[in-house]
């Protein structure tokens, strides 16, 4: 979005996605571990199979805000193509605006959720490993899709919105 980017702006990305990229080869590591013990050994580990799952997801949670920040996402724009640039930009103002604002709303009952944990002291089935930490993903990584949310929507006004507009115009996906 921008010509040049920031030494906090480019440490900020590799973090995003070695985090995200770490935590998802991990949890698939330890699948494979599981599968390997279980279909050759005959001896699966229930341990394996809940850290495997709390990776993935973490690792998922911390991936959305690098697939909004690359425009990797899902998204439905069959419609949102046949509009004008100027009504689009419209339309992106609402919609990056309401991905902020349930950003916002999953940061803060993803606040209430660890704050529960924490106050019960509550563990997992298997392993008895600390929910507040599992669940500390929720806050995190709403966090981080927020602030790239309102990246995309502070974009739309750089410039009274010139920027957006001539990116459009030229076919960039912004």
């Amino acid at each position: 979005m921008g010509a040049e980017k920031s030494k906090w702006s480019k440490f900020y990305e590799a973090f995003e996605e070695w985090t995200s990229g770490i935590l998802l080869f991990t949890g698939l590591t330890l699948i494979m571990i599981n599968v390997t013990l279980r279909y050759v050994w005959g001896m699966p580990h229930s341990l394996l199979d809940e850290f495997s799952v709390y990776f993935v997801v973490w690792g998922t949670f911390v991936g959305m805000s690098v697939a909004l920040r690359t425009n990797h996402h899902i998204k439905v724009d069959m419609f949102y193509d046949m509009f004008p640039v100027w009504l689009k930009r419209y339309i992106s103002m609402f919609a990056h605006g309401l991905g902020f604002a349930f950003c916002v709303f999953f940061t803060y009952f993803g606040i209430l959720l660890v704050l529960d944990y924490l106050q019960t002291g509550q563990g997992s089935t298997d392993s008895m490993f600390p929910l507040w930490i599992v669940n500390l993903v929720m806050p995190v990584s709403g966090v981080m899709f927020g602030a790239r949310f309102l990246q995309k929507f502070l974009f739309l006004f750089k410039d009274g919105g010139k920027a957006w507009t001539d990116g459009m115009e030229k076919g960039a996906i912004v």
